[in-house]
């Protein structure tokens, strides 16, 4: 399992990215230097006192920070999950998942 640091400076990345902002962008927003941001992104520093404030920025609730499950695993476990999951769908909700990952491409 990667260090607690490294999976939270992950989530911050994908969930800053998620609203398209530059790092430079999302530290202004939180009142911070991009080179803090950069170190929190990177799991050098862990955000303890700035937790409230960047989910209050993202407009996530604190615990969606550590749903980082899908970080820790490889990309081939996620496509073997996924396989399974859709063969699990019903004929509905497969044409729906099917439009969504044909416009994702």
């Amino acid at each position: 399992m990667d260090d607690i640091r490294l999976l939270i400076g992950k989530r911050i990345k994908e969930l800053r990215k998620s609203k398209n902002w530059t790092q430079e962008q999302f530290a202004e927003k939180l009142d911070i230097d991009q080179r803090s941001l950069s170190a929190i992104e990177c799991g050098v520093n862990f955000p303890t006192k700035n937790f409230i404030k960047i989910a209050q920025t993202l407009g996530i609730e604190v615990k969606e920070l550590f749903d980082f499950e899908h970080l820790e695993k490889s990309e081939e476990t996620m496509r073997k999950e996924a396989k399974k999951y859709i063969e699990k769908l019903n004929s509905h909700d497969l044409k729906v998942i099917f439009k969504l990952l044909k416009a994702m491409n």
